[in-house]
């Protein structure tokens, strides 16, 4: 993978905006990611782009954030760029949720929630002995052990100079006793005095983890994503092609200047 260089991510910088909570991970990746492929759709300005992104949470399934104009740039974008039969997991405004499940075979689909929360709101949780770690990235690991045993941790999935996603991962046989939430209220307390502005991603239906976080004093911030894995499907973009052209004719004509009807 051929990492983007400054003057490719300049191109795509008006599509974005890095210091809100609705662009926050899609700018991190497309902006600030060292190991991704950018691929943009139109000349200057370009209306559209995909992020092709290696990460850690899988080193075999690349990542993949976009922003477009339309869904006809998106679909544009996903075919000509994506390798036919190779999987990818997918994050995405929900808006754009239906034109990927046209265009792609997806499976294990997700609607998340984006919590986040300041200074003024966070509620710190003190119950446990939690013990600060920096991994080989110098990026900050928080953790409770049992013995040798490290049964509950959060850290920073990733982090741009405004916010930082917080993970978090408790052992199955001590879950329920308020671990997750000392981690998180560790790895949130260190981001807030970095002045970074925590994230907690969460599918909407971890009912678990939404308490974990609210009872940290995180809020929902009113923006959703659509994440599946997925894959390129030759019939399923045939059948998203068809649907916008289908959508385009029975669209409602434009007037002329001189008050005539005309499609465009």
């Amino acid at each position: 993978m051929v990492p983007m260089n400054d003057e490719q991510r300049r191109f795509i910088a008006h599509l974005l905006s890095p210091t809100t909570v609705e662009d926050a991970l899609t700018a991190y990746y497309a902006l600030y990611h060292k190991r991704t492929q950018l691929f943009t759709h139109g000349q200057e300005p370009v209306v559209g782009f995909l992020a092709v992104c290696q990460t850690g949470h899988d080193l075999f399934t690349p990542l993949v954030v976009m922003r477009a104009d339309s869904d006809d740039v998106l679909s544009a974008l996903l075919s000509d760029h994506l390798d036919e039969g190779r999987e990818y997991l997918f994050a995405a405004k929900e808006q754009r949720a239906s034109i990927l499940k046209r265009c792609l075979i997806t499976w294990d689909e997700h609607y998340n929630l984006i919590y986040t929360v300041d200074q003024a709101s966070f509620r710190p949780d003190f119950r446990y002995l939690v013990e600060k770690i920096v991994r080989r990235d110098h990026s900050p690991r928080f953790e409770i052990r049992d013995g040798e045993s490290v049964i509950a941790a959060a850290g920073v999935n990733w982090c741009s100079p405004y916010f930082a996603e917080v993970g978090v991962c408790t052992e199955e046989g001590y879950r329920g006793r308020g671990l997750a939430k000392a981690v998180i209220s560790a790895c949130t307390s260190e981001l807030l005095k970095e002045g970074i502005k925590p994230l907690y991603i969460v599918a909407e239906s971890n009912v678990a983890s939404i308490r974990v976080c609210e009872a940290l004093g995180y809020r929902f911030s009113g923006y959703r994503e659509f994440s599946c894995q997925g894959r390129l499907g030759a019939g399923n973009l045939l059948k998203a092609r068809a649907s916008n052209i289908v959508a385009e004719e029975n669209a409602p004509p434009h007037k002329t200047k001189e008050g005539e009807s005309s499609h465009v």
